[in-house]
């Protein structure tokens, strides 16, 4: 596996953490840092937008977890959960703001042949480049794909 800068980081923060017996961070490093090497075994390339891939699922995971704890009244877990949210999200880069991400939106939009959800989706995941959600890019695509 080649190390990527963000691989190299959590790698150095894993060392950091073992020694410092950081526990909770320690943790939340070392389960990202195993599904960079599941995905490696599986032969997926592994660069820095694939790291940011697995950022985001492992903080999706944590924010369903923390959604169902919070209709069972496990006040205990919520904390848990939203202590390795916060440890994860130093990872990933800096958030792109609402007025940003419509802009690049609006430029793909302008400029894409295909304007169709999917391929404006697409274009502008590849875009922006892990700098902003998913769930937040379909929503933006949607608005400025109704708007025309």
């Amino acid at each position: 596996m080649f190390d990527t800068e963000m691989i190299k980081k959590l790698k150095l923060d894993l060392i950091k953490y073992m020694k410092s017996k950081e526990l909770e961070k320690l943790n939340v490093v070392r389960g990202i840092l195993n599904e960079i090497n599941i995905r490696d075994m599986k032969n997926i390339k592994i660069d820095d937008n694939e790291v940011v891939k697995i950022l985001r699922a492992e903080l999706k995971k944590r924010k369903e977890s923390i959604e169902s704890f919070q209709k069972a009244g496990r006040n205990d877990l919520i904390e848990k959960e939203s202590n390795e949210m916060q440890i994860i999200q130093q990872y990933l880069p800096k958030e792109m703001s609402d007025e940003e991400l419509f802009s690049k939106i609006e430029r793909i939009y302008r400029e894409s042949d295909d304007k169709s959800f999917g391929a404006v989706m697409k274009a502008t995941v590849i875009a922006v480049n892990g700098q902003a959600d998913g769930k937040r890019i379909s929503q933006m695509v949607k608005k400025t794909i109704e708007s025309k």
